[in-house]
């Protein structure tokens, strides 16, 4: 083969494999082509990107012109009809074969037909020449189309409204772009759960009562009821129509007037009016509740949002400023005194921000409340978290001493009181805890930067801060001198991460730390997690081993994954890490420069390093949607739970450590789940194979290998085993030994040793997690025991390339 045939050979096997990658991240993310339909949708104001001047007046026009179409669309239709109409045609849904990736901001077309019907101030349209009111179902094509339009255009205006030279533009048009298309975080079960616990409480029933008339209880009541009503109004007309339709066969004579008015007027509600079935009243809620009117009334006023007459370009403007009336309003009310829900999803998400803005304005009440809400937190943040620490230390809601001067440098000098919502020990591991109730006010969701940085720094900034702090004083003092005076000895601890919990979803925001650094709310000294209950929860209950809880940390805390991974949810993030690929290739260089003694940089990894770039992350979720849908029962076909993808050797043996939980095995089991697959692999099966060796010469063998990217982390996994002529105490005296000599040669953090009876059987662990650095006692054991010079470790050798012939061999 010629030098220009190879050429082409490999040109073309390249592009090969890339036409196969692109095809399977479509396979893999399903929302590729929803991303590409905007693409196409978008093409006009693209073309125009380099022309802001030229392109805000085109997306003005488009705006304006899809608001006056919708707007004549539906003049002549009842609103309760359109608004119902459009509500069956976006958004309903096969549960079994549901993807979230493949449905558009629906929630968000359907508050915006609202807001027009409502800027028109009445339930009933106009007149229409002939008297003959259309039907909604004709009407609802076009009006997708326009809506579709009126989506793009507004997101477009809202792109070049940012001011880019403001530092934190980037995070105000993520916010507000999230509180225009992002509706129900979590899953409404979760929400229910937080409601319960956050308002059920005797104390906060009483202050909710008091201010606003009613309790979280009855708000919910009413709201149950206003979707059972609904939904079962929709099911005795079908089933109604059903049993008619069963007597189409029949001869009409055999059908009685009765039978046939019965179908005329369902059929009538079914296709020309099907906001009747979403209709209700104080009088019908009163019916289907064991509440009094006074209550009801009350509970409809606090969450309706009235149809008045303005333009509704002014209407939809606001909208898409992030200033939604249906955030905390989802019903919409007719002067006439008839209620119907915009969208049903929209209710229970509302109750707390609306109950919270009433509580804020009474003292007494608001304290009742923000205290029980701060301790309901902290509690909920530290048992979602334990659940995956067994055996943890537990230290909640303590206060300590810190300096109060650069001249008080002895903890028993220190005069500043400090509180900590939470601090979790277990082995050499400690999670701090920090618990953010405050939300983000109504202007921060406008993407107004002013507001938007004091809140972020009230949430981000401070839970910050004071894990910082107390990281210092564990890292400095070795302990923490408590208000009562005893100390809490910290000497152990060698891994410190900072988790801080906010009720706020903060999806877009805090998922992109990068952007948190570079406007200077964040350092990349010490990164905390930041993320709200609900993920938390989710993220808790698809955690199967404590050792994916630590590494998650490592990972999402690591400053070159922020800088590498971006994404709108923080469960995108989860999944990724599931699916073993949120890793980022450290620069070979820095860690040579950092630990030059595990050997020089490698070319490969050089270039893996130089080919890493931005990679967005796109809905994930629908595997975890399908399996919380048929938990939760409302989906039937069975599917696997999410899980971590690892080679199942190297899972075995981290199960085995865990349950052994010798010291070292929380920070150990992280780390050898963080190896990659064939590290993995190799690993997990070197005892069995060294195992192997011993029975064949009846001699022990031990490997070593060190790891690690920078001066912390760095590690040294010993696997050691022990022949039947030796006393397994010997051997154990052995292992301990040689992994403290070796890790003392090396200078690495922590070293793991792990010995092997000569059947592969795990026997005995070692663990030193002794901070590097001189010891002439190490020193000594050093020189009396043989090691190999630290010229000896390249890291793990390469795979070993299968030729032709070796594989005719298999």
């Amino acid at each position: 083969m010629s030098k220009q045939q190879r050429k082409r050979t490999a040109k073309r096997k390249k592009r090969e494999r890339a036409a196969q990658r692109v095809h399977t991240s479509v396979d893999q993310f399903p929302s590729t082509s929803v991303l590409l339909d905007s693409a196409v949708r978008l093409d006009s104001y693209l073309a125009l990107s380099g022309d802001p001047a030229a392109v805000v007046p085109l997306a003005r026009q488009r705006f304006d012109d899809a608001v006056e179409k919708i707007a004549a669309a539906v003049a002549h239709v009842d609103a309760f009809d359109v608004l119902e109409a459009v509500k069956l045609r976006t958004s309903l849904v096969d549960p079994e074969t549901y993807r979230e990736s493949e449905h558009g901001a629906t929630v968000a077309m359907i508050e915006l037909t609202a807001l027009i019907l409502a800027s028109r101030g009445a339930r009933l349209g106009t007149t229409p020449a002939g008297g003959v009111e259309p039907n909604p179902s004709e009407v609802i094509g076009a009006l997708q189309v326009h809506l579709q339009d009126l989506m793009d255009a507004g997101q477009v205006l809202n792109m070049f409204s940012v001011d880019r030279d403001d530092p934190l533009h980037q995070i105000s048009f993520g916010t507000r772009l999230r509180e225009v298309a992002v509706r129900n975080c979590s899953y409404p079960h979760m929400v229910e759960n937080t409601l319960t616990a956050l308002f059920d409480e005797p104390a906060v029933e009483a202050a909710c009562r008091s201010v606003l008339g009613c309790t979280v209880s009855e708000i919910r009541t009413v709201f149950t009821a206003l979707q059972r009503l609904t939904a079962d109004n929709w099911t005795d007309n079908l089933d109604a129509l059903e049993r008619l339709a069963s007597l189409a066969d029949c001869e009409v004579t055999d059908l009685t007037a009765s039978d046939l008015e019965q179908a005329h007027q369902l059929l009538g509600r079914l296709a020309v009016g099907p906001g009747a079935n979403a209709t209700h009243t104080p009088e019908t809620l009163a019916a289907a509740v064991d509440l009094d009117a006074r209550t009801i009334a009350t509970v409809l006023d606090l969450f309706s949002t009235p149809m008045s007459v303005r333009p509704p370009v002014e209407a939809v403007l606001e909208f898409f400023e992030g200033k939604s009336p249906f955030r905390t309003r989802p019903v919409l009310a007719t002067p006439e005194g008839e209620y119907t829900v915009v969208h049903h999803a929209l209710l229970v998400p509302a109750i707390r921000e609306r109950v919270e803005d009433a509580l804020r304005h009474h003292n007494t009440a608001w304290n009742t409340y923000s205290k029980h809400r701060g301790a309901h937190l902290e509690a909920e943040a530290a048992r979602l978290i334990t659940a995956h620490l067994p055996g943890c230390a537990q230290h909640l809601g303590f206060e300590y001493f810190v300096p109060a001067l650069d001249t008080e440098t002895d903890p028993a000098s220190y005069t500043k009181l400090v509180e900590s919502d939470g601090l979790l020990l277990l082995d050499d591991v400690a999670i701090i805890i920090e618990a953010k109730a405050v939300a983000l006010r109504p202007r921060s969701r406008t993407g107004d930067p002013l507001r938007l940085r004091q809140d972020l720094r009230r949430i981000v900034t401070d839970a910050a801060d004071q894990g910082d702090r107390l990281r210092r004083r564990i890292l400095h003092d070795r302990g923490l001198r408590l208000r009562d005076e005893t100390w809490l000895d910290l000497t152990t601890i060698r891994e410190i991460h900072t988790v801080a919990v906010s009720l706020e979803d903060l999806s877009g925001i805090a998922t992109i730390t990068s952007e948190l650094v570079t406007t200077g709310l964040l350092t990349t000294d010490d990164l905390p997690w930041t993320v709200s209950l609900h993920d938390l929860r989710i993220i808790s209950e698809l955690i199967d081993r404590p050792a994916e809880l630590l590494l998650y940390l490592r990972r999402r805390t690591e400053p070159d994954t922020t800088r590498r991974f971006h994404a709108v949810d923080e469960l995108d993030f989860f999944l990724h890490f599931l699916a073993a690929q949120l890793y980022v290739e450290p620069d070979p260089d820095e860690v040579h420069d950092a630990l030059p003694q595990l050997g020089a940089p490698r070319t490969r990894n050089r270039r893996r390093h130089r080919q890493q770039g931005l990679e967005m992350l796109t809905s994930l979720t629908d595997p975890l949607d399908a399996w919380y849908f048929h938990q939760l029962g409302i989906r039937t076909t069975p599917i696997d739970k999410p899980r971590m993808k690892a080679n199942p050797a190297m899972l075995n043996l981290i199960d085995e450590l865990a349950e052994r939980r010798d010291p070292g095995w929380l920070a150990m089991t992280a780390t050898l789940l963080h190896l990659d697959g064939s590290t993995q692999r190799h690993c997990a099966t070197l005892g069995t194979r060294l195992a192997a060796q011993t029975r064949s010469d009846g001699l022990p063998h031990n490997q070593a290998i060190p790891m690690g990217t920078r001066r912390g982390d760095s590690v040294l996994l010993v696997l050691m085993t022990t022949p039947p002529t030796i006393p397994t105490t010997a051997s154990q005296q052995r292992l301990r030994e040689y992994t403290t000599a070796k890790k003392h040669q090396l200078q690495l953090d922590r070293s793991f040793g792990l010995l092997y009876d000569p059947q592969g059987r795990l026997i005995s662990t070692s663990y030193d997690n002794r901070a590097p650095g001189p010891d002439p006692v190490l020193d000594a054991l050093c020189s009396r025991i043989p090691l190999k010079g630290p010229e000896g470790f390249q890291g793990f050798p390469p795979p070993r390339r299968r030729t032709r012939s070796s594989r005719k061999r298999r």
